[in-house]
């Protein structure tokens, strides 16, 4: 039996031990999950390793006067810090770490949603009746508006929105309900594709190695 045929042979239990989630949560399913996240976090080791480290450490060895060496050495430190959060005693020296992920996570999500959603909306709904647009811009607001948590307490201590802000809510509950189910579907959709695909492989495989 050769590796070839060996692994096609793997890779196909794995599929199944995959799909079997579709009878239910079993230790088969489990089994590959663990061996999808251990070989990933191995990949992931591996590729800090030898893209991250190991330049940092030649660039120590040919040159420690290098200019570029100390913005390499910044994040590196910033991992260490991170690494402390695992220590009680010192976990806040970690906390500036976790705040400058926490900032620009933020940033970068306040950016994507206005140039990646908002604006791409407002001028494709440009393009078409202004009827289109403002309820386009309407939906849009209220989706938004879902993820706005700001409230105040009632005289039976329960956390409630304003008035106005409910309704808005509403409307955008039924907004992100309706998103969802399409996803859900397209998602779907997509895995019974990739199913009937991934069977025809293997299928094609097989039939190749035994003729």
């Amino acid at each position: 039996m050769n590796s070839e045929l060996i692994g096609l042979l793997v890779g196909f239990i794995l599929t199944l031990f995959i799909y079997s989630y579709l009878i239910k949560d079993n230790p088969l399913y489990r089994i590959a999950i663990h061996i999808l996240v251990g070989v990933s976090a191995a990949f992931a080791a591996v590729v800090v390793m030898k893209e991250v480290i190991q330049p940092v450490f030649d660039m120590m060895r040919h040159d420690p006067t290098d200019a570029d060496l100390l913005i390499s050495m910044i994040p590196m430190l910033l991992a260490l810090l991170l690494l402390l959060k695992r220590l009680p005693a010192v976990a806040w020296i970690g906390n500036s770490t976790v705040a400058l992920l926490t900032g620009i996570g933020a940033a970068v999500a306040v950016t994507g949603a206005i140039t990646g959603t908002l604006w791409p909306q407002l001028s494709r709904s440009a393009g078409g009746t202004p009827v289109e647009g403002m309820v386009i811009a309407v939906l849009t607001v209220c989706a938004l508006f879902t993820f706005q948590f700001t409230g105040k307490l009632d005289k039976q201590g329960d956390w409630v929105r304003p008035v106005w802000q409910r309704s808005v809510v509403l409307i955008g509950r039924l907004v992100l309900t309706i998103t969802f189910a399409v996803l859900f579907s397209t998602v779907f959709s997509t895995s019974l594709t990739l199913l009937a695909d991934r069977i025809g492989y293997f299928v094609d495989q097989f039939s190749g190695l035994v003729s």
